[in-house]
């Protein structure tokens, strides 16, 4: 190493201790502003990993917390793995956290992993129900028949999860992982909710084509019926598909297509000459005034924002894989109990 190199290492951990020491001010602005120096370091801010895991329990600075552990990225995680194996106990909880917010918790020790299908079991016997917080796409399909889902989607790897595991996994449900021959495998995260209401609900991104493709017709194939729900974010774009076994898709909207409806109006339809604009011509022939997926999906099934505490509940939820093998610890982020 040259002197100049000598020169910019001395430097460089000069003002990375510098930064883990003003993680400890007592104010919490100068915190931040450290948290942020730190991320913009990226790996070589690694070696401050412990200093900021007590950060990760600080409801104003657990976001610029997980950022900065995530710039950290790989060459944090022996550290973490570390201190999950010899401590300190008060950092050990914030080192699993740190893991999963980096995708890393495959690589825990057994008896972590155990300790952690242990809790879940637990949480699932008093499963919450969820808040008002879903997806803005998801699939429902008759509770006795729902496990033809997991071959027709190709899911593997099941795992049980509660409601409040499924909706902060949906945040982060696509990872990419070394594939075959050096390739990049991409992988999603399916949730399927408990039995509610007679319904298995399923979440994930990769189900948003399931009307394109040809997926709803065959999981209404497999399990009698298929339902799919969407909306944009802004709700100006609602979507929703019946698919029935023998029959293919019976019946279908969508706001910004041409024609946006398709099949002929079932019988708990509002005409569209209930409408008190009405008048010939205003309609296409086949529409109704059922454009709302939500209003539509609590009408045939359950919309997943009505469910409550009286709302009837069975079983346990499921976390299934698109790709087998790669284990469930590779996504980002923690995931709620």
């Amino acid at each position: 190493m040259s002197t100049e190199q000598q020169a910019d290492a001395v430097n460089e951990q000069d003002e990375l201790d510098e930064l883990t020491g003003l993680l400890r001010h007592p104010q919490p602005p100068v915190r931040g502003a450290a948290l942020h120096a730190l991320a913009g370091l990226g790996p070589a801010a690694a070696p401050a990993v412990r200093a900021v895991l007590p950060l990760l329990g600080d409801r104003g600075a657990s976001t610029s917390a997980e950022r900065a552990v995530r710039a950290m990225g790989e060459e944090a995680v022996p550290e973490l793995l570390a201190v999950r194996a010899a401590g300190p106990g008060r950092l050990r909880r914030h080192a699993l956290h740190a893991l999963a917010v980096l995708g890393a918790c495959d690589r825990l020790a057994e008896g972590d992993r155990s300790a952690l299908e242990r809790l879940v079991r637990i949480k699932l016997i008093t499963d919450r129900r969820p808040e008002p917080d879903w997806d803005f796409h998801w699939i429902a399909l008759p509770g006795d028949t729902y496990e033809g889902a997991f071959e027709v989607l190709g899911l593997h790897d099941w795992i049980p999860a509660t409601l409040a595991m499924g909706q902060s996994g949906r945040i982060h449900d696509e990872a990419v992982v070394p594939g075959p021959g050096g390739t990049a495998l991409t992988v999603h995260r399916v949730f399927v909710t408990p039995e509610i209401a007679g319904w298995r609900l399923l979440f994930g991104t990769v189900l948003v084509s399931c009307p394109d493709t040809g997926a709803l017709e065959q999981l209404a194939e497999r399990c009698g019926r298929a339902l799919y729900f969407g909306r944009d974010g802004y709700e100006d774009e609602h979507t929703w598909a019946i698919a029935e076994r023998g029959r293919g898709i019976v019946r279908s909207y969508s706001t910004y297509r041409e024609p946006a409806w398709t099949g002929e109006p079932l019988p708990w339809e509002e005409p569209q000459t209930a409408d008190p604009r009405w008048e010939p011509g205003l309609y296409e022939p086949n529409a109704s005034l059922e454009s709302d997926a939500q209003a539509v999906a609590a009408t045939l099934a359950v919309d997943p924002d009505d469910i409550d505490a009286d709302t009837p509940m069975t079983g346990h939820g499921w976390f299934a894989l698109t790709e087998p093998g790669v284990g469930h610890g590779v996504f980002p982020g923690a995931l709620s109990l």
